[in-house]
């Protein structure tokens, strides 16, 4: 059986209505000549009679299209609601958004942002997750998330990208450090001390490519999975790190503060963007999140 077209369904049900294929044509914004050959098209398809044309009377339903009217209305209407659907996907802010967010921004972004995007789309079903570098942009890539939030020197695949904002480096010096409270910084003043670094994937290359930017051969030192230790361990003097953005608290964990210090070296800032996959349509979900990111509060909170 040859396919048949939602056009041939049209033309059918037109004619059915109207009692004649001039009116149907009329009806399809289509010339006289084909609608008959769409119908005729139809019944060769189906392998049925649907219609009688009589010369000067129009055309008759068979007891074959009689049955088949309701089906073929059936099959345009759920159609319609079909592109209904599709076009509330695109157009109106509701149903699932999934977003992942590395470890080293998702402290600072994914509450604020979770807080206002729940607050002002409550019909989207917000689907958040952290991970490293690296993970996050497996996700994208196999579509297991919609967009992800990152750093531009981690980016490692071809993704559409569109910035967040743009992060200054900052020193993480011990609180009683010599230049804690320093307006900025130059990196060749820490060299000599043990610098600390963040170890997931993709976070420790992006510090040491900012550093050999900044033409410094640094001291080694340890390296944590979780950002948090390495504050920690700045907090009590034992090395300095390199964090892009500032944060807003200074604490750590057991009660002891860093200072942030802004670099000074004219090295290239490290953006936060919203990374997508290429080509991939863009929804009203998609384009609140991007208005959301663009507010001064996500600002803020990224340092």
């Amino acid at each position: 059986m040859n396919a048949v077209t939602l056009r041939q369904l049209q033309y059918f049900v037109a004619a059915a209505e109207a009692g004649t294929v001039s009116a149907a044509a009329e009806r399809c914004l289509a010339s006289q000549a084909a609608v008959s050959t769409g119908l005729g098209e139809l019944e060769r398809a189906l392998g049925l009679q649907l219609l009688v044309r009589r010369p000067a009377k129009g055309v008759a339903l068979t007891r074959s299209g009689e049955r088949m009217l309701p089906v073929a209305r059936r099959i345009l209407d759920d159609t319609s609601e079909l592109e209904r659907l599709a076009g509330a996907e695109h157009d109106e802010v509701a149903g699932p958004l999934r977003i992942a967010c590395t470890v080293a921004l998702s402290p600072r972004l994914l509450p604020p942002l979770a807080a206002t995007f729940t607050e002002r789309h409550p019909r989207v079903e917000l689907d958040l997750v952290d991970g490293l570098a690296s993970e996050v942009q497996d996700l994208l890539r196999t579509g297991a998330v919609d967009a992800a939030v990152l750093y531009r020197r981690q980016l490692a695949a071809d993704f559409d990208v569109r910035e967040v904002r743009s992060l200054a480096p900052y020193a993480v010096l011990p609180e009683s450090h010599r230049l804690a409270s320093a307006p900025d910084v130059s990196l060749a003043e820490l060299a000599e001390e043990r610098l600390i670094l963040v170890q997931p994937a993709g976070s420790r290359s992006v510090i040491e490519s900012l550093i050999e930017e900044a033409g410094i051969v640094p001291n080694p030192g340890w390296a944590f999975t979780n950002p948090e230790t390495v504050r920690a361990m700045v907090a009590r003097g034992l090395g300095y790190s390199v964090f892009s953005g500032r944060p807003r608290g200074t604490q750590s964990f057991d009660g002891r503060h860093v200072a942030y210090v802004r670099v000074r070296d004219a090295v290239a800032p490290n953006d936060v963007i919203l990374a997508m996959p290429h080509g991939q349509r863009r929804t009203a979900r998609l384009d609140a999140l991007l208005a959301l990111l663009g507010e001064p509060e996500l600002h803020d909170a990224l340092g």
